[in-house]
């Protein structure tokens, strides 16, 4: 479904596009009455047959109507267009965080003002049991006056509505994913709080603070890589503010902020001197999220391979599985790459597991071997 400069769609007039994403397209148009300049989010070609998609693009809809907060892009009206849906949305004329911090020396400040912005938005959201899911710099934009406007609500949930997908299915953005949205369980507001934890990470350092090479190391690394701190990867961050992020990152949602309020009077409350801190530029783009090793993570020894060769993973990983699901190969595969001690592993992995009397069955499965 393309459209061209000056084509009629309902009471609107197609302005330009304004771009594309994984689950629609964005055109500037016009009101033909009003003349008031607005944006028109329509489903892909491609998604127009999945009616997993379309109902995602209906309930983010819903979920927008209910959401009124300067912060988020405001949703304007909705109407059928040839029996599809189309989106009103507010016009916003600026560019992604992700470009912005690319582009831009930012004092500490000035990442903090805007990462308290993001929290000021899901605060609100969550108040009203709205988790968005995909935080990430390229759902934020920056407007030409400074304000941050979260986009993309296409795969929040609220706590009326069941989710889409089913239990183990991975939705959201790998690098900003929380543990547990890895491990394929229910996001709660913890996990967007992690998710901006990343952000303001990549935000100070310049770097992610986890990658790896291909989806499944990365997948490992959010459960069970500890980041370096970002006051060790860039001096000029403040420790109080780097302790902010590292709370925000805990692998534990319950050792997390309690809210996004609580983990917006912890950045309120580090004084700043605006000439001591200015970032530089990061080296290389902030969203590229090139493999290799990271930069912003301990890299922890390698085990010798006989060790490795000789110790039951298959058999852990199947123990571990009972609880966690599939996800549970990758983390044994982590845990054996730091350390060959199978007690070790055992104990490692045990903490992915939520339930204290499962934790304890799969802890006294290890007297087998």
């Amino acid at each position: 479904m393309a459209f061209a400069a000056g084509q009629r769609i309902g009471d609107y007039e197609i302005v330009a596009k304004l771009g594309a994403g994984g689950l629609g397209v964005v055109y500037e148009a016009q009101h033909v009455i009003s003349q008031r300049r607005e944006a028109l989010k329509f489903l892909l070609p491609e998604q127009l047959g999945t009616a997993d998609m379309v109902e995602r693009f209906r309930r983010e809809i819903q979920t927008l109507a209910a959401l009124n907060h300067v912060n988020i892009a405001a949703l304007h009206n909705a109407f059928y267009h040839d029996d599809h849906l189309v989106m009103v949305m507010e016009l916003i004329h600026g560019e992604t965080l992700r470009n912005y911090r690319l582009k831009n020396s930012i004092p500490v400040p000035r990442v903090l003002d805007l990462t308290i912005q993001i929290l000021n938005a899901l605060d609100y959201a969550h108040r009203l049991g709205v988790v968005h899911r995909d935080i990430k710099p390229a759902n934020v934009m920056i407007t030409g006056n400074g304000a941050v406007k979260l986009l993309d609500f296409g795969i929040a949930i609220t706590q009326q509505a069941s989710e889409l997908t089913l239990t183990g299915y991975l939705v959201g953005s790998l690098h900003f994913m929380s543990p547990e949205q890895v491990s394929g369980k229910r996001a709660t507001p913890q996990s967007d709080i992690y998710s901006v934890g990343v952000t303001l990470y990549e935000l100070l350092t310049g770097v992610l603070p986890i990658k790896g090479d291909g989806n499944f190391e990365i997948m490992a690394g959010h459960i069970t890589q500890i980041p370096t701190p970002p006051h060790h990867v860039t001096p000029q961050v403040p420790l109080a503010i780097s302790n902010a992020v590292m709370r925000a990152l805990e692998k534990d949602p319950g050792r997390r902020f309690s809210s996004a309020e609580e983990f917006v009077h912890a950045l309120q409350s580090v004084p700043l001197s605006k000439q001591e801190t200015t970032l530089a530029l990061p080296q290389t783009k902030p969203d590229t999220h090139s493999s290799g090793p990271s930069g912003g993570s301990f890299k922890p020894a390698t085990p010798s391979a006989s060790g490795m060769q000789s110790l039951p993973l298959e058999d852990v990983s199947r123990k571990l599985a009972v609880y966690i699901g599939p996800v549970a190969k990758i983390v044994i595969k982590k845990l054996a790459a730091q350390s060959d001690n199978l007690d070790f592993i055992y104990q490692e992995a045990a903490k992915q597991i939520s339930s204290e009397a499962d934790r304890a069955a799969f802890l006294r499965s290890r007297n087998r071997h």
